[in-house]
């Protein structure tokens, strides 16, 4: 390594048992360019990483300046990924970055293959839990992040060794989170209607009826569909969205203060792990920050052996649904959906997809067969062994 950067960062490779070059040969994603993710970011790029990724589908909003703090006022409007990218940059020209405004579902998922750890700091379960599967996946460790007000939590995920997100999020989501991620979504424009009603929201129902036509069927959807996706379908039905969104899915508290805490803990966890514990062990277990008395709790999670995504009870094993032969894909969706919690199940029976009213006697599934679950939520298709009683019950 050349003086300059020895000199650079001569203060951290006084810490014993540091090895910048085992930094600066690394590359580390970070899914998500908020308050976490911004200070992630800085903190790791200050670190002399390698190589640094960027990925958000969001752009800078005026009330993102109190606690994002790569951006300011002239960047309202624009990709968060490529304004913190130019502000990393200037703070150490040294580290190559990289900034993709897209889905993180939609990212080239074989750029993830040379990644050494993932940093998640994103704002919504759907996508935490498809980022949580992929690095299961993959093999690769997962540091994942989350704030609300004066309150955090991290938690790293290291494949095969310790829980991962889906292990204990039956106990840990909240329910209303929960709900939402089994909510099926064949339903009628009226259905819609009728839960905005339920919302204290009236809209004219041909906008419904468009609304729908996008793909937009239940609450969830208009509460976290990719801002991206909105801002192609024209002006005023992106406005129209932004407006309802807004009314049914008030902001979260949040202050730099609890974003920094959290992003140093996460920052020094990605060191640690790049590290291989000569700078401190990995800490297996939740951390979860109480700002409001200052206090921070290490929470015992134990990797669940029948977990539907890193179990090793489950690798390379169909899960078993018990169907009768006059049930409807559509019947079969609904009890996978309450299986796994996912609210938007495909079904593909070798290399066809089924549709919802097809029965399933009537497209030759019999017992034992396998079938592949697509979901948003997943990273990989969910393997499911069908297993066939009568109506009567008798098998």
């Amino acid at each position: 390594m050349e003086p300059y950067l020895l000199e650079r960062y001569d203060r951290q490779i006084r810490i014993s048992g540091w090895d910048q070059l085992k930094v600066s040969n690394s590359t580390i994603l970070v899914a998500g360019v908020g308050a976490t993710g911004c200070e992630v970011a800085k903190n790791l790029c200050l670190a002399g990483i390698g190589r640094l990724i960027l990925v958000d589908n969001d752009v800078v909003e005026l009330s993102n300046l109190n606690r994002q703090m790569l951006f300011e006022d002239s960047d309202i409007g624009s990709p968060k990924a490529v304004v913190a990218k130019e502000r990393l940059q200037r703070i150490n020209p040294y580290v190559r970055i990289e900034a993709y405004y897209e889905d993180l579902r939609k990212f080239d998922e074989s750029m993830v293959k040379d990644v050494d750890v993932i940093c998640s700091c994103l704002d919504n379960w759907a996508t935490r839990r498809w980022l949580n599967s992929l690095a299961v996946e993959l093999k690769k460790p997962l540091v994942d992040t989350a704030i609300e007000g004066l309150y955090g939590n991290v938690q790293v995920v290291i494949p095969g060794e310790t829980a991962c997100l889906e292990c204990h999020g039956d106990t840990l989501i909240p329910k209303d989170t929960q709900l939402a991620e089994c909510t099926l979504k064949r339903r009628r424009p009226e259905d819609l209607a009728e839960d905005l009603r339920k919302n204290k929201i009236e809209i004219p129902f041909e906008l419904v009826k468009e609304l729908f036509s996008m793909g937009i069927k239940t609450i969830y959807d208009l509460k976290y569909a990719p801002i991206d996706a909105l801002q192609k379908e024209g002006s005023k039905i992106s406005e129209e969205i932004m407006k309802l969104r807004d009314l049914l899915k008030p902001k979260l508290p949040a202050i730099q203060g609890g974003a920094s805490v959290i992003a140093g803990i996460a920052s020094l966890e990605v060191l640690k792990i790049l590290h291989g514990g000569s700078i401190g062990k990995v800490t297996k277990h939740l951390i979860v920050y109480d700002g409001a008395s200052q206090r921070l709790t290490k929470v015992m999670l134990k990797r669940r052996e029948d977990c539907f995504v890193c179990g090793d009870a489950m690798q390379g094993k169909p899960v078993e649904v018990t169907v009768s032969l006059e049930d409807r894909v559509w019947d079969l969706k609904e009890k996978v959906s309450s299986l796994f919690g996912i609210p938007d199940p495909e079904i593909q029976y070798k290399r066809w997809m089924l549709k919802d009213e097809q029965k399933l006697s009537e497209i030759n599934v019999k017992s034992d067969d396998i079938l592949y679950i697509h979901t948003s939520r997943r990273y990989m298709p969910i393997a499911i062994k069908v297993s066939f009683v009568e109506d009567n019950g008798r098998a």
